[in-house]
C-alpha cells in the first residue's frame, strides 16, 4: 500500500485549536476515536532506521499486525511517501526475522513501545486526518497527520495553507525516528 501524506508536529494548544477547526469545518465527517500501541523492531545498531525503514508490531483493540513501512526517496513536495506491508498475526514477539524481502533473515528485536491516542476524521473517500497524542519514553507529543490519495493532493494542500500548518512542517521524522531519537538520548 502507498501511503501519501503531510506531518506536523504542534504543541498542545496547537492541536487542540486545529483539531476544532476541522471539526467545524467537516461538520458532516464523522470521527473515530482509538488507542494503539506501536511495538518497534530494529537491530542494536539500528539497521532498519538507518535504511528509512519501520518494522512494527500495532495493537488496537481489535487486531495485532505486523507492518514493514519504507520511506520513499525525498521529493520537493511538503508532504513524505512510503510503501507499507502489513499482514494480522497472532501475538507480540521478542525477536522477529522476515522470510522475504531485501530485509530477509536479518534477526530484529524489540526495542520498545510507543501509545498514540489517534482522533481521525475522514472528509472524503480521499482524505484522513489524523489527530495523534504520542507517548513514549516519557515523552509526549502532540502530530498532525493528512493522508490522501493522489487525486485530493490540490484540495489537500489549499486546506494545509488555509489551516497555516506548513510553518508545523515535522522535519523531525515519523513516530518511529522521534522514538529512537529519544532511546538514543537517554542511552
Amino acid at each position: 500500500m502507498k501511503e501519501t501524506e503531510y506531518k506536523f508536529l504542534v504543541d498542545k494548544e496547537k492541536f487542540y485549536e486545529i483539531l476544532k477547526l476541522i471539526k467545524e469545518l467537516y461538520t458532516d465527517a464523522g470521527y473515530k476515536e482509538k488507542v494503539q500501541i506501536n511495538y518497534y523492531y530494529d537491530t542494536d545498531d539500528n539497521y532498519l532506521l538507518n535504511n528509512h525503514t519501520t518494522l512494527r508490531i500495532r495493537q488496537t483493540e481489535t487486531s495485532l499486525r505486523l507492518e514493514l513501512k519504507e520511506a520513499q526517496p525525498l521529493t520537493s513536495n511538503d508532504f513524505s511517501t512510503c510503501t507499507e506491508t502489513a499482514m494480522d498475526i497472532d501475538g507480540l514477539k521478542s525477536d522477529i526475522t522476515l522470510e522475504n524481502g531485501k530485509f530477509a533473515w536479518i534477526p530484529f528485536s524489540l526495542q520498545g513501545d510507543l501509545v498514540t491516542r489517534r482522533t481521525s476524521i475522514k472528509p472524503s473517500e480521499s482524505l484522513s486526518i489524523d489527530f495523534d497524542v504520542n507517548y513514549y519514553l516519557g515523552k509526549c507529543d502532540y502530530e498532525i497527520e493528512m493522508e490522501f490519495r493522489d487525486k485530493a493532493e490540490k484540495g489537500t494542500k489549499v486546506l494545509v495553507d488555509k489551516l497555516g500548518l506548513l510553518q508545523y512542517k515535522n522535519n523531525v521524522g515519523g513516530k518511529a525516528r522521534r522514538f529512537f531519537k529519544v532511546k538514543s538520548e537517554i542511552l
